[in-house]
């Protein structure tokens, strides 16, 4: 399981506010063209009925008094005009007598039934009938089914392309528009960003917005305060540690020189025996105590360039020479010569040590631990025992939680303060990589080649 803090990303305000504005943007325009369309369509069908009616009314007295003798007499019917040059016509005409009977029609006319009076839509073709003063004859004129849509579709697009157009130019500027709107925020954001969980300093950020001014300024108050807190808390802890350790240590050798002295065996020797054993568990928490301190402190936020096999070797050599520790570590250098990575040669010491000593305290007894290093920069603990359940695995990184009820509870979350430091981090595993049982802790350091 990684212990490595992570930020939840969701989708930008300014890709939110970019998808919105160009959204509502579209619609607008969609509702307008609509709405412009039906208006368009409904003004230029108004005008093209008036054309209709005005020329019935125009068209019929004058037809009726040109050719009144050929309607009059017995000559065949209908009549057809064809004095005019053939031509496309837009509007054809019908003469019909009061009876219904066709007598005369225009050349592009087709002989049908006389329609009702008025306007009247058949097959498409739009239809007005107007009818004499003398109600002897009635006339049609009809204008083609496609005529309309011919000459009310070029209007339209010539009305909406260039809105069209204007909208489609809009909707590739606005994201850069609001791209640079917010490029305050994302400043503010890589700043905060940056820092990490470590870097308490005030941000300087000049020029920024009100709304992000006011943010900034009560976020740098906010970080003060916590930093004061912080460093009263780490003030109070290192003090008291290092107070309590010189009497810690002089009461531990007073209770060893008292066991020495009393009788092997006696009740008094093993009651003393216990007191030093109490006294020497109380001085490593001290200690531990002081190493969180210093730990949290941002000691491991120095970077330089160190070998990590040569830390390794001198704290192993160091554990290897206790009675009942040495003969139980096994340490594995992959056959590098070196590993160098950044970091801060103390605070790396304390992470290494807290490593080892957790495997070493919390193992089965006798049982062998592990250390392998890799080329990447990372430290491999691995020590047997049963496995960790998942839901305490995720909690072992904080101070004093300890599994199965040994030790401080306090390595592990120092072995995590200096990871984040460091920019590295802390993964923690049960069982270990590879087996069916164990626990394994992997620490992760940036290499030097690599930055």
């Amino acid at each position: 399981m990684r212990l490595r803090l992570r930020a939840f990303s969701p989708r930008s305000m300014a890709a939110r506010l970019g998808i919105s504005l160009s959204a509502a943007l579209l619609l607008f325009w969609l509702v307008s063209a609509a709405a412009a369309a039906l208006v368009v369509v409904r003004e230029l069908n108004e005008v093209f009925d008036s054309i209709l009616s005005e020329h019935a009314q125009i068209l019929l007295p004058d037809l009726t008094r040109r050719y009144a003798p050929d309607l009059e007499g017995p000559g065949p019917h209908p009549v057809v005009v064809t004095d005019a040059t053939p031509h496309d016509e837009y509007i054809t005409w019908r003469l019909y007598a009061a009876d219904g009977r066709l007598l005369m029609r225009s050349h592009g006319a087709t002989e049908t039934a006389m329609p009702p009076l008025g306007f009247a839509t058949i097959d498409g073709a739009r239809l007005y009938t107007e009818q004499s003063a003398d109600h002897r004859y009635r006339i049609t004129l009809a204008e083609p089914p496609d005529h309309r849509p011919h000459t009310i579709r070029p209007t339209l697009i010539r009305l909406l392309a260039p809105l069209l157009v204007l909208v489609l130019a809009a909707l590739l500027l606005i994201p850069p528009a609001v791209r640079r709107g917010f490029a305050p925020v994302r400043l503010l954001q890589a700043e905060i960003a940056r820092r990490g969980g470590a870097n308490l300093a005030p941000m300087a950020l000049a020029q920024l917005p009100v709304e992000l001014g006011s943010i900034r300024d009560g976020v740098n108050l906010l970080l003060q305060r916590l930093r004061q807190a912080l460093e009263a808390e780490r003030s109070f802890s290192a003090n008291a540690a290092h107070e309590m350790r010189t009497p810690i240590a002089a009461t531990l050798a007073q209770a060893q020189l008292l066991a020495a002295s009393l009788p092997r065996d006696s009740a008094a020797r093993l009651e003393a025996e216990e007191m030093a054993a109490g006294l020497g568990r109380l001085g490593a928490r001290v200690e531990k105590l002081l190493q969180l301190a210093r730990a949290e402190s941002g000691v491991a936020q120095k970077r330089e360039a160190v070998d990590l096999l040569v830390a390794l070797d001198l704290l192993v050599e160091e554990f290897r020479g206790q009675r009942d520790v040495g003969s139980r570590l096994r340490f594995d250098d992959g056959g590098l010569a070196r590993v160098i990575v950044l970091a801060d040669l103390d605070a790396l010491a304390i992470a290494l040590r807290n490593l080892i000593e957790n495997a070493l305290r919390h193992g089965p007894a006798g049982a062998p631990v592990e250390i392998t290093v890799s080329a990447a920069g990372t430290v491999s603990v691995v020590s047997g025992g049963p496995v960790v359940p998942q839901e305490r695995l995720a909690s072992l990184h904080r101070r004093f939680v300890s599994h199965g009820g040994k030790g401080s509870g306090l390595g592990l979350s120092i072995v995590h303060a200096i990871a984040q430091q460091a920019d590295g981090g802390l993964e923690l595993h049960s069982p270990a990589r590879g087996r069916a049982d164990g626990f394994e802790a992997v620490l992760t350091l940036r290499c030097a080649e690599a930055a």
